[in-house]
C-alpha cells in the first residue's frame, strides 16, 4: 500500500494532534477523518485511539465507535496492540465519559474484555519468560552503548571493547533461541506476550546475515499470520539490504562515518515515497525516528545531495 500522490498521512495526524491540544475537538476528529481516508481506512491502533477520543469530545459517539470498532475487531495495521494494555485504557480514559451512557459502551467495553481475557489465557508463561530472559541478555549490553559512545565518542576503545561483549552475547541468545524455534516454530504475540514477540525478533535482527537471510522468509510467513508485525520485517528487510550492500526499503539503517563520527540514512530505494512506504508497515515519520533515535535532523533536499556520494561508498556495483 504505497501511494504515488503526495504522501501527507503524517501532516495530517500532526495537525490534528495539535488541535486536539488546542482542545479544537471537532476539527481535530475532522482531520483525523482526513488521515484515516487517505489510507483507504487503514491506520494503526493509536490514530484510531485518538480519532475516537477526539470525536467522543466533539461530541460525536457514532464516529468515535467506528474507530473504537476498529480496534476491538482488529481492523487496522498491526503494531504494539495488547490487548490488556487497550482494555484499561479504554475503561479509564476520561475523553470517552460521554460515551458511557450509551448502549454501544457496555457491548464495546464486552468485546475488548473478552479480547484481553483470551490474549491472557493463550499465553504459555514458561516458554514466554525464557524469551524475557533472552531478550534481557540481548538488551542489557546495548544500554550501555549510547552512554559509552556519548562519554568516549564514536569508535572509542570502549565502544570496540563493548561490541566483542555484544557479538559474543548475541551468539548464546542466538544458540537458545534458535532451540525454541525448532522445538515451537515462530511464537506470536498472542502465544508468549508482545514484549517477548519483539524480543524474538530482535535476537534475528542482531543475527549475522546467513542467519537473517535464513529467517526472512520465516518472518514474512509469520507476518502474513499474524504471528509477527509487519514493522519488524521491515527492520530485518532494511538490515538485510544494508548488509547486502543494496538499497533499504524503509529508512530504518543508519550508516555511522567512524572517522567524521556522523550518522548518515544509508541509501534508500526511493526517498520521495519513504514516509508512505513506513506508513504502510506502521513506523512513524523518517524525520521523528531519525531525530529520536540518532539526533539527527533530516533534510531531504540534502539528503538528495549527499545521495551519489553516498551510493557510490556503500552500495555494491558502484
Amino acid at each position: 500500500m504505497f501511494f504515488s500522490q503526495e504522501f501527507k498521512y503524517f501532516d495530517y495526524i500532526k495537525e490534528a494532534e495539535d488541535l486536539y491540544h488546542q482542545k479544537n475537538f471537532k476539527e481535530s476528529a475532522l482531520k483525523y477523518d482526513i488521515a484515516y481516508e487517505s489510507m483507504n481506512q487503514l491506520i494503526v491502533q493509536n490514530d484510531l485511539y485518538n480519532a475516537a477520543c477526539a470525536w467522543s469530545l466533539a461530541g460525536n459517539s457514532d464516529k468515535a465507535f467506528l474507530y473504537l470498532d476498529h480496534i476491538v475487531d482488529n481492523r487496522m495495521i498491526q503494531t504494539w496492540n495488547d490487548p490488556t494494555e487497550f482494555y484499561k485504557l479504554l475503561i479509564n480514559d476520561n475523553d470517552f465519559r460521554t460515551l458511557k451512557s450509551d448502549k454501544r459502551w457496555s457491548v464495546l467495553v464486552g468485546k475488548a474484555y473478552n479480547k484481553q481475557q483470551d490474549y491472557i489465557k493463550k499465553i504459555n508463561n514458561p516458554l514466554a519468560d525464557r524469551i524475557r530472559l533472552i531478550g534481557i541478555k540481548d538488551q542489557g549490553l546495548r544500554l550501555k552503548l549510547d552512554s559509552v559512545r556519548k562519554k568516549s565518542g564514536l569508535n572509542s576503545v570502549f565502544e570496540k571493547e563493548l561490541m566483542l561483549k555484544i557479538k559474543k552475547q548475541d551468539s548464546l541468545n542466538l544458540f537458545e533461541l534458535e532451540d525454541i524455534i525448532k522445538s515451537y516454530g515462530w511464537l506470536g504475540p498472542y502465544e508468549i506476550g508482545y514484549k517477548n514477540n519483539q524480543y524474538l525478533f530482535l535476537v534475528i535482527q542482531h543475527a549475522d546475515l546467513k542467519t537473517q537471510k535464513k529467517y526472512l522468509p520465516v518472518l514474512r510467513e509469520a507476518v502474513r499470520n499474524g504471528k509477527a508485525l509487519p514493522k519488524d520485517l521491515a527492520y530485518l528487510e532494511d538490515r538485510i539490504n544494508r548488509r547486502s550492500g543494496i538499497p533499504q526499503i524503509y529508512g530504518s539503517q543508519v550508516y555511522i562515518d567512524k572517522i567524521q563520527k556522523t550518522y548518515y540514512l544509508f541509501p534508500v530505494q526511493n526517498v520521495d515515497l519513504l514516509d508512505s512506504k513506513r506508513a504502510s508497515v506502521g513506523l512513524e515519520p523518517i524525520s521523528t525516528y531519525l531525530k529520536n533515535s540518532f539526533n539527527m535532523d533530516w533534510n531531504i533536499a540534502k539528503y538528495k545531495e549527499e545521495m551519489p556520494l553516498l551510493e557510490k561508498e556503500l552500495l555494491k556495483g558502484n
